[in-house]
């Protein structure tokens, strides 16, 4: 999933903003992160804060699958990720939300957390964290079963990644998994996954064979040890940046991301 990392508007964003600064962003992750582009399936708007139809038009015709940007609000049931065949049904908490029909594109909406003072958040590191790691472990299992023991619900783990700077956070998100998956019923999967298995829905009599939820090894690319570091043209100076694929001419940026560009150099 893209993280978007623009600071501007978006909500003021036009298509084609959008279409530079995603669908860019996912050529640049495959020109010279060596990610597949078709492995790229999802975003998140930075400060999710969401671009309403021109985002989701973006998206579909960018052949996106899903956006990821969306609080909700409504989490006793929690809401399960849904197409955007139909209008959203849940409150719009940061506007402007699409209004149209996109068909065939998911949200997996941010369904909020509690935490233990009784705040809420859309992301794991927004809660105010316990001191200690057993405070976290007892946030997360809470919110947890209001998934498990209603109506199932896909339980969502969303994070920054400096959260797992603290160390009993750390240890106490470590414990939390260790108790979850060890009901036989629980899985750690990605958004992707998700969608697979709601366009699937498998019986756990036969989740060990479902052909989405494999991991095969054999289909990604060794590990790069050993990047070259480029020097490269940008603005009448130079930076720097690290790829294990050919080095680019041009500074690979929004509206010049060097796609489908042959003027690849390896230094």
């Amino acid at each position: 999933m893209l993280l978007c990392r623009m600071h501007s508007f978006g909500e003021k964003f036009s298509k084609q903003q959008w279409f530079k600064e995603v669908a860019g962003q996912r050529e640049i992750l495959s020109l010279f992160g060596g990610v597949k582009l078709e492995d790229v399936r999802g975003m998140r708007a930075p400060f999710l804060q969401i671009g309403g139809n021109k985002m989701f038009e973006m998206l579909h015709e960018a052949n996106f699958t899903y956006d990821s940007s969306m609080p909700v609000f409504e989490n006793n049931p929690p809401f399960w990720p849904y197409t955007l065949d139909y209008a959203i049904n849940h409150e719009c908490m940061i506007t402007p939300c699409p209004s149209k029909s996109f068909p065939g594109v998911w949200e997996v909406g941010m369904v909020m957390w509690i935490d233990l003072r009784g705040g809420r958040c859309s992301m794991g590191d927004a809660c105010s964290n316990p001191p200690d790691d057993d405070g976290v472990y007892k946030m997360l299992l809470k919110n947890f079963n209001r998934h498990y023991k209603s109506n199932r619900a896909p339980f969502n783990l969303f994070y920054h990644s400096a959260w797992f700077n603290t160390q009993h956070h750390k240890k106490g998100l470590l414990r939390f998994l260790d108790t979850i998956l060890a009901k036989g019923d629980v899985w750690l999967v990605t958004n992707w996954q998700l969608i697979q298995w709601i366009r699937n829905p498998t019986p756990n009599s036969r989740i060990n064979s479902f052909e989405p939820w494999q991991c095969n090894p054999r289909d990604r690319p060794e590990p790069c040890h050993h990047p070259t570091v480029c020097n490269v043209p940008y603005q009448g100076g130079l930076r720097y940046m690290k790829t294990c694929q050919p080095c680019p001419n041009v500074y690979p940026w929004v509206g010049n991301t060097g796609f489908g560009s042959k003027g690849a150099r390896r230094k």
